[in-house]
């Protein structure tokens, strides 16, 4: 019943106006402002948009890309080698090597070599693991292994292998974190 009583005495004003404005609405000018943008919605906004937050593709190749789309992304491969487990082949190419098994891409790899020479792309990200500034983009890793950091995006892991004595990275990997 209270709530009935402060809906009516919420809803009262409009059922008291008056049928007809007695008063003329007053001509007013007016200007437009122009927008003001905070400095902290720039940077939350650039900041969104630098963090990847999905693994799809690692140098142009999704993952689960079949042999066909790898081959028609990629041209053929310069060497293809198989691999001793998963009945995989290793498709190599200039800029990075894909393991097929089964038809499907199951990894991406690619070297620091690969990368400064033909740029590096994660997700349709450039990305450089040796400048420092992966946190920006990937945030803190998930795992951390002696070999490297391991970063998940639901099933999907990217692990950045790093040199045990120099610390300087040593390869990405784009594969299923189920799968290892």
């Amino acid at each position: 019943m209270n709530i009935i009583i402060l809906l009516l005495s919420l809803l009262s004003p409009y059922f008291n106006a008056p049928a007809t404005q007695s008063e003329p609405i007053p001509d007013v000018s007016f200007t437009l402002q122009p927008s003001i943008d905070l400095a902290f919605q720039h940077d939350l906004s650039s900041n969104l948009n630098a963090y990847i937050s999905s693994f799809d593709s690692l140098a142009g190749v999704p993952l689960y890309a079949t042999k066909e789309e790898l081959i028609q992304a990629k041209g053929k491969p310069l060497n293809i080698v198989n691999e001793l487990w998963e009945d995989c082949l290793e498709y190599q190419y200039a800029d990075m090597s894909a393991g097929v098994s089964n038809g499907v891409v199951i990894y991406v790899h690619v070297t620091p070599f690969q990368a400064q020479q033909y740029g590096l792309q994660l997700s349709g990200v450039e990305i450089d693991p040796g400048k420092g500034k992966l946190s920006e983009l990937l945030g803190t890793p998930d795992f951390i292994a002696e070999d490297g950091d391991v970063y998940m995006r639901g099933s999907t892991a990217l692990k950045i292998y790093r040199n045990l004595d120099t610390g300087e990275w040593d390869g990405i990997d784009l594969f299923d974190g189920n799968s290892s």
